[in-house]
């Protein structure tokens, strides 16, 4: 049986509570604080803010949308608690991040950046069929999901 999750609308109930999430100090270069991704979000029209739930349980963040930039669909943030990672969470939140995205910006493809040092992160997004595009932003390796029904996610 896989692991299932919720994405749920950030909201006055729960924002503090994911702003209270972390990742693993070794992870902390890797991604900004969920404080500062939410407040990002507000000055990027049409992006989606998630809690990830699992068993009624805040245990990640995500962030995606429209880049004002190119217009396409990025995933900008997806996070676990440092307490919950490696339970397959992660997995489980960009399944249902990709169905979202399909469903709500019947966007052909999802891009990501993901450094490639931080190999965990990586490894997840390749092997949800995630491919690399030879396209670099500043540090990142941009990443694209095109086949939706296909993702290995």
């Amino acid at each position: 049986m896989s692991i299932r999750v919720q994405l749920a609308d950030l909201n006055r109930e729960n924002w503090e509570e994911v702003i209270d999430l972390t990742v693993s100090r070794e992870q902390r270069d890797f991604i900004a604080p969920n404080l500062y991704s939410i407040a990002e979000s507000r000055f990027l029209p049409g992006f989606v803010t998630r809690a990830v739930l699992h068993e009624g349980r805040t245990v990640g963040f995500t962030m995606y949308g429209p880049d004002p930039d190119d217009g396409e669909i990025w995933l900008y943030r997806l996070m676990i608690d440092e307490d919950h990672q490696r339970r397959g969470l992660g997995r489980a939140a960009l399944r249902e991040i990709v169905v979202h995205v399909g469903e709500v910006f019947g966007a052909p493809v999802l891009r990501l950046g993901v450094r490639a040092d931080n190999v965990a992160a990586r490894a997840l997004y390749i092997s949800a069929g995630f491919v690399p595009t030879g396209q670099t932003f500043g540090d990142e390796e941009v990443l694209e999901l095109r086949s939706f029904g296909e993702a290995g996610a």
